[in-house]
């Protein structure tokens, strides 16, 4: 088969990096792979040239109502020239632009959505939304699809139960796969980052944006502070627009100088390999890559008992899911992984559930049948 992913960007993120995973997969199945993007550094390019999958960058072609029409008979054109036979859309931006250029051809292609998030694209990554307006522009260009993919139950619960429900049988849920190439990925041979080797490290990583909800983690260390002799570290890795905002709150209720800032770090395995506990506090999370990835390295997570992430966390067996937007409850459950043989009791589950639920061949195969249906 011939295939086009359009994705919003190929620089690092969860649907992006899946998409590495992914596509690699496909090439392995002897799939002639092509990727379409629409902005960004390309971060993931020499990747996939590697691969030897072609990518192709839309940005030339400018802003306004010219720029959306020059993209949409761009992608007509690409159906044709490289005889496209499954156009794979990824994120909302192109799944607007896989979806018009679709409906405009004449070459018979099928249209596939990839669900990533239980939130629409009016709230994007500062809050948890559900519009009429979006509902609506899901359903329309859901019509269309052929199917739609969701990373979990939970992003498949929001669509199939928004103001316009998308049907369920058109959903299939596929879950993230990850491999022992991809974990290769994420680390270097030479370490640039060394964290203090006598000191019990929470690690949190991600973009510092509202959805992540990093004051939430940074407060509940606070209250592990006061209440724990543990000689520790919270160390953050990540950038974006609350970075500040986060900082300050640091710096007011005194504990600036036990937080480490790594700001965008390439190769996060780099960090997972040093950490004791992963820390995670999103208000909304699809599925949440990021902690596959901690869990490939054995290390047990904290987070929030909502959206996806009890499809990945098992409470009391490779982590621990506490109430939303609750600091009692968060820093207990730090206090409560601060103990080593509770710790090293959810580690050893960790690669176990990773193997069994999140593989990378169950992926492709799953994937590739929803392209034969």
């Amino acid at each position: 088969m011939n295939i086009l992913h359009l994705i919003t960007s190929i620089n690092k993120g969860g649907a992006e990096n899946h998409l590495t995973c992914l596509t690699r997969g496909q090439v392995i199945k002897k799939n002639k792979i092509f990727i379409i993007f629409l902005k960004g550094d390309s971060y993931w390019k020499k990747y996939y040239s590697k691969l030897g999958i072609k990518t192709i960058n839309l940005e030339c072609f400018g802003n306004g109502i010219i720029g959306i029409l020059k993209r949409v008979f761009f992608l007509k054109k690409i159906f044709i020239k490289f005889d496209i036979d499954i156009v794979h859309a990824h994120l909302p931006h192109m799944e607007f632009y896989g979806w018009l250029a679709v409906l405009l051809s004449n070459k018979k292609v099928k249209f596939i959505i990839s669900k990533h998030v239980d939130n629409d694209f009016i709230g994007g990554s500062n809050y948890k939304n559900s519009s009429v307006i979006a509902s609506f522009i899901n359903y329309i260009m859901s019509k269309r699809a052929n199917k739609i993919i969701s990373i979990s139950k939970a992003v498949k619960k929001y669509f199939s139960e928004s103001f316009f429900k998308i049907k369920t049988n058109k959903i299939k849920v596929i879950y993230y796969g990850i491999d022992d190439y991809y974990i290769k990925l994420l680390s270097n041979r030479k370490n640039n980052i060394n964290l203090p080797k006598n000191k019990f490290i929470f690690g949190a990583i991600g973009r510092l944006v509202k959805q992540k909800n990093f004051e939430l983690i940074i407060q509940s260390y606070k209250i592990f502070l006061e209440k724990s002799s543990l000689n520790s570290l919270l160390v953050i890795a990540g950038s974006g627009s609350e970075e500040k905002n986060l900082k300050e709150l640091a710096k007011k209720i005194g504990i600036k100088d036990r937080i480490i800032w790594l700001g965008n770090v390439d190769k996060i395995g780099n960090i997972l390999k040093q950490i004791d506990v992963f820390c995670m506090n999103s208000k909304f999370e699809g599925l949440g890559l990021v902690m596959l990835e901690s869990m490939a390295f054995s290390k047990p997570i904290i987070a929030p008992n909502i959206s996806a992430i009890p499809e990945v966390v098992k409470d009391n067996v490779n982590g621990i899911l506490v109430k939303k937007n609750n600091l009692n409850a968060y820093s207990k459950a730090m206090l409560k992984m601060s103990k080593k043989n509770y710790r090293k009791k959810l580690s050893k589950k960790c690669e176990i559930i990773l193997k069994k639920k999140f593989s990378f061949d169950k992926m492709i195969n799953e994937t590739q049948k929803v392209y034969l249906d």
